[in-house]
């Protein structure tokens, strides 16, 4: 079973936006949850992180009785999303999950983002805030670099920002890897930010077909 977590830059964005996820997954016996999240600046990106953590303890204690098995929940999200599916797993506050699908986002080290941006800009100013204590603190790479025993995960990027973002989404991959955990790259240079998620369970779509064989592999 997938939780998925919609993006909207942290600080909008619905539990609605789930373009074809429900038809495709369901199709293929998996059952979606999708979950919501206080916003910045009702909450920060901590707060964000506990809500995504609750939504999973719900589904570990309820899903049984909608037909979800709690042994093998995946996490996935897409921009924002991304980046809380990654840092719970970091974190290590989603319990045992079979994998994470992270899905275009470029937070994973925002200090990293930041040096090669040269500033933040909207909307990671918004959520991430000025204070570069807090970046590290929100960045997924913090809690890899001392972590172990993560499960596998998929990252899925864009051809949107170019370089950056490939940059950034293979330096997180790296990491995970150096720290034992199965990752894997599907480099969607083809796709824009909006489209690699848009597309998804499209007959022949590459990133659906490459979403599949991750799932079918860590469910079994």
């Amino acid at each position: 079973m997938v939780i998925y977590a919609h993006g909207g830059g942290w600080v909008k964005g619905s539990r609605k936006k789930v373009y074809s996820l429900p038809e495709w997954l369901t199709a293929r016996g998996y059952v979606l949850v999708a979950i919501d999240y206080r916003k910045v600046p009702q909450t920060t990106i901590d707060g964000q992180v506990n809500d995504l953590s609750a939504a999973i303890s719900w589904v570990r204690s309820n899903i049984s009785r909608y037909g979800g098995d709690p042994s093998r929940i995946v996490l996935m999200g897409h921009s924002a999303g991304a980046h809380l599916v990654a840092m719970a797993a970091a974190r290590n506050v989603a319990g045992s999950v079979r994998g994470v699908i992270p899905n275009d986002v470029q937070a994973y080290d925002m200090v990293a983002y930041a040096g090669m941006r040269g500033s933040l800009g909207y909307p990671y100013i918004n959520a991430f805030g000025s204070d570069p204590n807090d970046w590290v603190r929100w960045s997924p790479v913090t809690y890899a670099r001392r972590g172990s025993g993560f499960p596998p995960h998929l990252f899925l990027h864009s051809g949107s920002n170019g370089a950056r973002r490939k940059a950034l989404t293979n330096g997180y991959a790296n990491l995970l890897k150096a720290r034992g955990a199965r990752a894997a790259v599907f480099d969607g240079g083809r796709y824009t930010h909006g489209s690699i998620a848009r597309k998804l369970g499209q007959p022949g779509d590459p990133a659906t077909v490459t979403i599949e064989r991750f799932l079918a592999q860590v469910t079994r």
